[in-house]
């Protein structure tokens, strides 16, 4: 072996003895935070499953360039959405598939009411806490765990929309005695109806004269106008949930001249199609009970919702599920992790009056009772006025003042 030179030794002597030298460990990225958006994107209900993903995506943009979750080291919310399709059993099916494919943090979904009912039965199996805006009572009379409710319950609903409009026909001097029950079977009409026609009509004197009620799809909406015309009660509150069914009502309502004022059972009425397909005079005055719909102060909200996606305006659905990304990205704040119990536990306990979720919701205030559902929530009204719908009550943030109806 030939002999170094000294030179060459010696560097190769202090290299050696020296001390290594320290690399610092590369910066782990920050996990994602996967959110589940289980809604209905094809079929009689996809118009409302394609308002919800607008405002998830929105909720989910604003976050993550905001510096994602910071409690987290700024991970990223990813949203996995999929398709619940026509019937429950579909929506079931999707739920399974996007919960067990990947590590789900939480879930939002599903509108329908009756698509909710079996898809948390799915979350509460696989303990994944989910956040609805469906109305029906029975979603938080199962004592599970894991879901939570924002909106107010379709009974309560239909108390708060039953003494509004005796109270404004008293103020007109057109006081309501006859009523009439027209919508399908799914949960959130069934027990929007349900209380109306076993005790609150009754109790304020008003008689029920027509009760109309389909399994969708409906197939020919004549003999229910024909049976408001022969009654003509002074209110219908309406619960056809879906827009073919819901216009194939309306357009037959236009046609037999049929003027009863019209009191609506959910955002599923206040989508633009209305004014494109029955017309903006025929939609005027025609009011609904939602559980969110932009109030007074949301005005630069709306109006980054409206360029952003290019819809005339914003409602319920993007608002609702724009407040629940929000929500659950505040709980996993609190939480400190992305694993589904703790963000649950966190939800259980969180108290919000502050920020985009609770601002976007009535009153602005998120807090869960023991069965999940939120405390003090309270619908809104919302009424077509010049072929637009506009928050009418409460007064304290309504957008326009109620009209009565022609």
């Amino acid at each position: 072996m030939p002999r170094l030179s000294r030179p060459l030794a010696l560097l190769l002597a202090v290299v050696l003895l020296a001390p290594a030298a320290v690399v610092p460990p590369a910066a782990q990225a920050a996990d994602d935070v996967k959110i589940a958006l289980v809604a209905p994107m094809s079929g009689r209900w996809a118009r409302q499953g394609q308002l919800m993903k607008m405002g998830a995506d929105m909720a989910v943009e604003e976050i993550n360039s905001q510096g994602g979750i910071k409690a987290l080291g700024g991970a990223k919310i990813v949203l996995r959405e999929t398709d619940a399709g026509d019937s429950v059993e579909k929506a079931v099916s999707a739920a399974q598939r996007v919960l067990t494919r990947e590590k789900i943090s939480a879930g939002i979904g599903s509108w329908l009411s009756s698509f909710t009912l079996g898809v948390t039965e799915v979350a509460e199996r696989l303990q994944i806490p989910w956040l609805t805006l469906s109305y029906a009572d029975s979603i938080t009379e199962r004592g599970f765990k894991y879901t939570f409710q924002s909106s107010p319950v379709s009974g309560l609903q239909a108390e708060q929309a039953l003494d509004l409009v005796v109270d404004v026909g008293k103020k007109n001097n057109r006081p309501i005695r006859k009523a009439a029950l027209v919508g399908d079977n799914t949960a959130a009409t069934v027990f929007f109806f349900k209380p109306l026609r076993e005790k609150l009509l009754a109790a304020k004197g008003i008689e029920l004269v027509a009760d109309e009620v389909w399994t969708p799809p409906l197939a020919d909406a004549t003999s229910i106008v024909q049976k408001l015309r022969a009654t003509q009660p002074d209110i219908v509150f309406y619960g056809a949930t879906n827009f073919p069914d819901s216009v194939q009502v309306l357009q037959k309502v236009k046609e037999f001249g049929v003027k009863t004022a019209i009191q609506g059972v959910g955002a599923w009425l206040v989508t633009p199609e209305y004014v494109k397909t029955i017309g903006k005079e025929a939609m005027d005055g025609i009011q609904t009970v939602v559980a969110a719909h932009p109030m007074k102060g949301q005005e630069e909200l709306v109006k980054k919702f409206k360029q952003r996606t290019g819809e005339p305006f914003m409602t319920q659905d993007p608002l609702c599920t724009y407040a629940h990304v929000w929500l659950i990205k505040e709980a996993a704040e609190q939480a400190k992790s992305a694993d589904p119990k703790a963000i649950r536990d966190a939800m259980a306990k969180i108290d919000l009056t502050s920020g985009p979720a609770p601002s976007s919701l009535y009153p602005n205030r998120i807090k869960f009772d023991e069965r999940g559902r939120r405390a003090g929530a309270s619908p809104v009204i919302v009424q077509w006025q010049d072929g637009e719908p506009y928050t009418v009550v409460p007064a304290a943030v309504a957008t326009r003042p109620l009209v009565q109806h022609k």
